[in-house]
């Protein structure tokens, strides 16, 4: 039964029995996280209407059903497929088993083929470790004797200087704020809550924020194909040793995931996955595992919360303090606490839902794990109400605080212009800036790695405000479609300037052209050609290294014309530098295979 099944479930018999109005009546007698959730839990057990876990356990006979799906898309030459299910036979083979090495013997064929020859010879290897890899061991010898006269022929890669210059972080950080450039400026007011703006004034294509997150989480098209901590794309990726859901880039990862949040993940991941919980709700669990284990025990995570609440809406919320300083740190979970929940602008229902998700998320973690124990009944009643209203409280932030990463693909004809979302993770600092429908900012992370930068994308003088993008730009959508939007999902009335000035988008642009001087339109024609577009639709870095800084010049120049077509296309080229600065990757990694938790 999928989590949004059991709600429906829920309503329906309350709206039966005629109790649905009183619930909502009390509900909102609640004044606290804690109490909403536990009064939810108590409705769900009076009712029985918890849904049952589920068990997956390590098997041989999956792990041979994978590989053999696995070797039929092997056969047609479909590698990426291939790749995906011998990843899956890993996951599900018991450690140290024949069904084991096969898998990895058949994944350093796959590698082979792709002319992966580094990660093909690391599969080998591990391969030679195991003691049954003697039945393929005249096979592995070939296969790794190929590989090595393959590297000889290939010219070793080396670190580009034009594109490291591009990508680094030039500026002074502040101390304060941590990762944060120090032309940047945390300010608070009524109207638009903490906001960051500009202490100097600042170029297009500076970078303003270096920022890794509290923790993340993989999207599921990408599980099979990168490490489930910390991103990672080395392909040589081993499972968890107890469950048959996760999969790392090295010993080290597997390691800090277990003692972060897995250990007590591992044993619900089954149940997770079939009750087809959001990426954003297994978010907010996540953070309030983490939360608990980076702590020596539950009184010091009470003190870290009291303490936290006790500085919101001072100028040190979300601060922690460092010896002598007060910091603003993703690292720590302070700054994660005191994001907005945005609880005052939510309806009844709406809290009801995600109160739902936390009442099921506690059952879980009550029977399946040992998260919640004590020494005694008092102990464990105020860690469920610890954690109960935890959960509800970052199930209500996630959704408006936390960030997607994303990469770029082609759309299966050799243009990179589609996106594949790699995770969702917990930035305290992006959190920070405002939406705009016409942003001066853009975000993008390096491909295998969770650290994100934001990247000026237009010029930004003295005490204006950032303005990020929450996905609604005036360029696609017109200004009622997009109020609506960011009032569903973000509880707030747009007032930037596209929305108060009612900026057409851009195909209505193009029917009202506007006047640009001749000097800036012969620099757009000779820097933003049609076979310049094309070819970084095509993802050649060549192009960028040698018209990305003549982009951010003409962002420049364009800025004070918009809206118009012409700033529109030269900040799609600055963005579309980016994307191949980030990796690019190929078509091929958007095709998840179908699979079954428990295939027969």
């Amino acid at each position: 039964m999928i989590i949004d099944t059991v709600y429906e479930s829920i309503i329906k018999k309350l709206t039966t029995d005629g109790k649905i109005e009183n619930i909502s009546q009390e509900l909102r007698k609640k004044d606290n996280n804690n109490d909403r959730v536990l009064f939810v839990y108590k409705i769900f057990d009076y009712y029985n209407f918890f849904p049952n876990t589920l068990e997956v356990s390590k098997d041989d006979n999956a792990s041979t059903h994978f590989r053999n799906l696995g070797n039929q898309c092997y056969t047609k030459k479909d590698l990426y497929k291939a790749w995906q299910y011998y990843n899956l036979s890993l996951m599900y083979a018991p450690s140290d088993s024949i069904s084991f090495c096969l898998a990895l013997s058949n994944r350093s064929a796959v590698f082979f083929e792709l002319s992966k020859f580094k990660g093909c010879l690391r599969d080998i290897d591990l391969c030679f470790s195991y003691k049954y890899s003697e039945q393929i061991k005249d096979k592995l010898i070939k296969r790794k004797e190929l590989c090595i006269e393959a590297l000889c022929k290939i010219k070793k890669e080396e670190d580009d200087p034009e594109i490291q210059d591009i990508l680094s972080f030039k500026g002074l950080k502040s101390e304060q704020y941590i990762g944060a450039n120090l032309k940047l400026n945390v300010v608070s007011s009524k109207e638009m809550g903490r906001h960051v703006v500009a202490k100097q004034d600042i170029q297009v294509g500076e970078i303003l924020v270096e920022e890794e997150p509290y923790t993340q989480i993989i999207s599921g098209n990408q599980m099979l194909f990168a490490c489930n901590h910390c991103l990672s794309t080395q392909i040589n990726l081993i499972p968890c040793k107890d469950c048959c859901f996760a999969l790392y880039c090295s010993e080290e990862c597997r390691t800090n995931s277990w003692k972060e949040y897995h250990y007590v993940e591992c044993p619900l991941m089954p149940t997770l996955i079939d009750m087809s919980f959001t990426k954003l709700e297994l978010l907010a669990l996540r953070i309030v595992i983490k939360a608990r284990s980076e702590h020596d025990d539950w009184n010091s995570l009470y003190k870290i919360i009291e303490d936290a609440e006790s500085n919101v809406d001072t100028e040190y919320h979300g601060h922690v303090k460092v010896g002598d300083k007060w910091i603003y740190d993703s690292k720590y979970y302070t700054s994660i606490h005191t994001l907005a929940t945005n609880f005052d602008k939510r309806s009844v229902s709406d809290i009801f839902q995600k109160s739902v998700t936390a009442a099921v998320f506690l059952k879980f973690l009550l029977d399946k794990t040992d998260f919640l124990n004590a020494d005694s009944d008092e102990e464990k009643n105020e860690i469920c109400r610890c954690v109960a209203g935890l959960l509800l409280l970052h199930i209500m932030t996630v959704p408006t605080n936390m960030h997607g990463l994303t990469v770029t693909t082609d759309n299966g004809e050799g243009k990179y212009v589609s996106e594949i979302n790699v995770s969702s993770g917990a930035y305290a600092f992006h959190s920070l800036f405002n939406h705009s429908c016409a942003p001066n900012v853009v975000r993008f992370t390096k491909r295998g790695t969770s650290k994100m930068k934001l990247v000026a994308l237009r010029p930004i003088k003295k005490g204006m405000q950032i303005f990020d993008n929450y996905g609604f730009h005036h360029g696609l959508q017109d200004c009622t479609e997009r109020q609506s939007a960011l009032k569903f999902q973000y509880k707030f009335v747009c007032m930037c300037e596209a929305c108060v000035n009612l900026w057409p988008t851009y195909f209505q642009l193009l029917m009202h052209q506007k006047r640009i001087p001749n000097k800036i339109l012969r620099h757009k024609n000779k820097w933003l050609t049609t076979n310049i577009i094309d070819r970084l639709q095509n993802g050649d870095m060549d192009t960028v290294k040698k018209f990305y800084h003549k982009i951010c010049a003409l962002c420049e120049e364009l800025d004070s014309f918009a809206p118009s077509t012409e700033l529109c296309d030269c900040q799609e080229a600055l963005k579309q530098c980016l994307f191949i600065l980030q990796g690019l990757v190929l078509y091929s990694y958007n095709q998840k295979v179908d699979w079954t938790l428990k295939p027969f």
